[in-house]
């Protein structure tokens, strides 16, 4: 009986991942590269020592330019959020960003909304209108704000129950006052 040739044909296999691995890196240069073109930014010509100025488009009611003028537009300037600048106010806001018990210590932490480098804080805990804990820390600054350092409150000598949470802020010629709740 005649044996039948079988033909190998690893090498057709080998072939066509090689054409795959190099199809594959094709695309990825192709892609990397209109990425990077995309996102340069020419670089001005600064090798001669003239400059020419061209015609300058002006819009109605400023008047036209003369050749060699340059007009300048002063742009309108942009609100990032709604409502005003809360540095500029005459007050201090803020909030009471956590309040909670934990392994008998009721932590306060307070944000303000204004940028202040120096001031104090002065917590009071508040039941029925009488005061049942005072305490005081100092304010620190943080990006764009500023934060109270922070209080820790043992409760073992405080009673159970709900609690107003009143702090006093002052920073320079600004005062402020923030108001929160938490129960004990």
């Amino acid at each position: 009986m005649a044996k039948k040739r079988r033909r190998n044909r690893k090498w057709l296999k080998r072939l066509l991942i090689l054409l795959l691995v190099i199809g594959a890196g094709a695309v990825c240069y192709l892609v990397w590269d209109a990425y990077l073109k995309e996102e340069s930014i020419p670089a001005p010509d600064n090798s001669g020592g003239t400059t020419v100025v061209e015609e300058i488009e002006v819009d109605e009611g400023y008047g036209e330019a003369e050749e060699g003028e340059v007009v300048v537009e002063e742009k309108e300037e942009i609100q990032q959020y709604e409502g005003g600048d809360p540095n500029k106010g005459s007050d201090l806001t803020g909030v009471v960003s956590y309040a909670a018990v934990l392994d008998g210590i009721l932590r306060i932490r307070v944000n303000i909304d204004q940028f202040v480098t120096e001031g104090s804080c002065e917590l009071s805990l508040v039941r029925d209108g009488k005061s049942i804990y005072n305490a005081s820390a100092l304010m620190t600054d943080a990006v764009s704000t500023a934060t109270c350092e922070g209080f820790d409150v043992p409760v073992a000598n405080l009673s159970t129950g709900k609690v107003q949470i009143v702090i006093n802020l002052k920073a320079g010629s600004k005062t402020g006052v923030i108001n929160g709740e938490v129960e004990l």
